[in-house]
């Protein structure tokens, strides 16, 4: 599925079952992202590229599991300015030589959401763990994350997501602190 294709299934499940949700983003410019790529030194994979044309970021809605929020333009280079100052400098778990093509595209929390620009392949950031990359599927591209979440919510109740390893996560319009939003819990709901 094209990453239209998946918006367009999370936009209808928003409207749909989270109208609380504030409304997310427009899109990017072609300009805006030339100057994005003329700041990063590196260009971004065709899919983050295609994500940010429809939506700048998902503003506080919480996309992809368990809970991260998109960036739009101005939050990458933001979080990367930051990550590449404070961050890199101490990650055993990166090669010198691979820090330049990673690049921040989600965030939950002060957990980062990586895409590696040479392969689309994401990984996650932490303060604690430093840079860890996984063979989940979900991973593999921000495409396939986007692609596996608007098929679950184009799917019917309930809306769970198995785990690597076990566990699952369920997306929920039911949340008792946020109704009427879209939340990821581990606490399945009756």
């Amino acid at each position: 599925m094209s990453v239209e294709e998946s918006w367009a299934k999370i936009e209808c499940w928003i409207a749909q079952h989270a109208p609380e949700e504030p409304e997310l983003p427009g899109p990017c410019t072609c300009e805006d992202l030339e100057s994005l790529y003329e700041r990063l030194d590196v260009r971004l994979p065709e899919d983050v590229e295609q994500s940010l044309l429809r939506h700048d970021g998902s503003g506080l809605t919480e996309i992809l599991p368990p809970g991260y929020t998109l960036l739009g333009i101005e939050r990458i280079l933001e979080n990367r300015a930051t990550w590449l100052k404070y961050a890199t400098p101490d990650d055993a778990n990166l090669a010198e030589e691979d820090k330049p093509f990673l690049v921040p595209v989600a965030e939950l929390s002060v957990e980062k959401l990586m895409v590696d620009t040479r392969t689309g392949r994401l990984g996650s950031w932490d303060i604690e763990q430093g840079y860890f990359s996984s063979t989940d599927p979900l991973r593999a591209s921000l495409s396939a994350a986007l692609d596996f979440v608007g098929n679950l919510l184009d799917s019917p109740r309930p809306w769970i997501l198995p785990l690597p390893g076990g566990g699952e996560l369920e997306a929920t319009d039911m949340d008792l602190d946020f109704p009427g939003t879209l939340v990821w819990t581990e606490e399945p709901l009756d």
